[in-house]
């Protein structure tokens, strides 16, 4: 039997969505994501000078304190639910310095 005479085995189709890494970040942020929130937010504040990292900080801490207060577990505990705000708000508040910062230090480079 030559190469071409021999049947096409295919594996079976894997979703992109199926992947483990993605399926523990998932149950990752349905149980702690509030925390995970909150402590994206507080790096956000402290790296804003780091030219952009405490900017994309900022914008995970927002993702995943949306993401968070969309599960319910966080949406019934005021606890968790108030930590995905704070979470949230930090994460702005990181943003607005990191963009206040490079606005500041680009033009003197």
């Amino acid at each position: 039997m030559s190469v071409l005479q021999t049947p096409f085995r295919s594996r079976p189709h894997r979703s992109r969505l199926d992947l483990p890494a993605l399926s523990t970040l998932r149950e990752a942020v349905e149980e702690k994501g509030a925390d995970l929130a909150l402590m994206l937010g507080a790096l956000s504040i402290v790296t804003f000078w780091t030219f952009g990292f405490g900017i994309l900080l900022g914008a995970a801490a927002i993702g995943t304190g949306i993401a968070a207060t969309r599960r319910p577990a966080v949406f019934t505990d005021e606890e968790k639910s108030l930590d995905a705000l704070v979470g949230m708000l930090t994460g702005i508040f990181g943003i607005l310095a990191g963009v206040v910062f490079l606005s500041w230090a680009l033009p003197n480079l």
